[in-house]
Formats: C-alpha cells, sequence, structure tokens
C-alpha cells in the first residue's frame, strides 16, 4: 500500500468516526419525545386516605412532572379528578376515581352537595353520586380512572395514588354487541 492511499483511508475513516460522533446523538435527540411520549406515567399520588369521607365526593389536584418536547417542566397540576369513598371496612376501604372533566365537549364537572350529584355547567349534563350519567348531552357515564390505596408510609399514612390519563371528549362508550 502506498502512503498516499494509507492516508486517504486513514482521513476517511477518522471522519466516518465524527460524522458517527455527531449523528447519534443527534438522531436519539430527535427521537427523544417520541420515546418519552410511549413511556407510562405510572400511579400519581394524589390524596391521604384520611382525608376521604365516605358519600362525599373530594375534588384533588394531580400533580406530576411535566414534559413539552426536549423541556423538563418541575412537578405542576396535569389535571384534576373527584375521588369517592364508599362506606364499608375501614382496612380496605373501596375508592372509585372519575375524570373532572365532562365527557360531552370538556367542560370541568362540579358536584352539588344539597343534590349529590355532579353537574356540568355548560350543557346541563347530569350525573348521579357514582358517575353514570341521569341526563343531558353527554354521550357517556363519567370516565373512570385506575386508583389504588397504598400500604402505611413510615408515619402509619395511607394514600391514594391515581393512574391519570385524557380522555377524548364527545365519543359515546363502545357497548358490546354480545
Amino acid at each position: 500500500m502506498h502512503r498516499r492511499t494509507f492516508l486517504k483511508t486513514l482521513a476517511a475513516g477518522l471522519n466516518g468516526l465524527i460524522g458517527l460522533a455527531v449523528v447519534i446523538p443527534g438522531i436519539r435527540f430527535l427521537l427523544d419525545p417520541l420515546r418519552r411520549a410511549s413511556r407510562d406515567r405510572g400511579f400519581i399520588r394524589v390524596a391521604s386516605l384520611t382525608s376521604l369521607s365516605a358519600g362525599r365526593p373530594l375534588r384533588v389536584t394531580v400533580l406530576a412532572d411535566r414534559w413539552d418536547a426536549y423541556i423538563h417542566h418541575p412537578p405542576g397540576p396535569i389535571g384534576n379528578v373527584w375521588l369517592l369513598r364508599a362506606d364499608g371496612d375501614e382496612r380496605d376501604p373501596k375508592i372509585r376515581c372519575l375524570h373532572v372533566i365532562c365527557p360531552h365537549l370538556g367542560c370541568a364537572i362540579d358536584y352539588a352537595a344539597d343534590r349529590s350529584t355532579f353537574n356540568c355547567p355548560c350543557h346541563a349534563s347530569e350525573f348521579d353520586p357514582a358517575g353514570r350519567r341521569r341526563f343531558g348531552p353527554s354521550p357517556r357515564d363519567m370516565d373512570e380512572l385506575e386508583c389504588r390505596i397504598t400500604e402505611p408510609d413510615d408515619h402509619g399514612e395511607r394514600w391514594v395514588e391515581v393512574k391519570y390519563q385524557e380522555f377524548q371528549t364527545g365519543v359515546p362508550e363502545k357497548r358490546s354487541t354480545a
């Protein structure tokens, strides 16, 4: 091999390594939002179990880390939920979590304690205390989120955790034909 051929091959190899050193991180940077969007957020702690009373819904704000494409924001509000505690065993309480957004057009649902109903102020949809649609233009019942109660922490406190997600508004629920 001649010296000139060797130097050309060496220069081409070094240029290729430098190119890879720039291209690979660039591709990872561009694909990062797609990778992050597919990642499951998991359960988010929203309230202590002692803050819930049976038969009295509690509206809580869900706080979590937020990502806007490549920018990480500190924990902040990502939504609200209604927590419902059923009467029953104190050792194994039953908790339900309902999304605060109306399935009709996305207005925030309020609770009317005097009538024990959930109401959408925008188009007069009404839901019973379990979140089932009573009347109004809402295409379905209130959306329910998965929730769980933690084991006692170091201070003996148990917490309610919610697997938060957004739902599509204006879409009727699918009913099985079986």
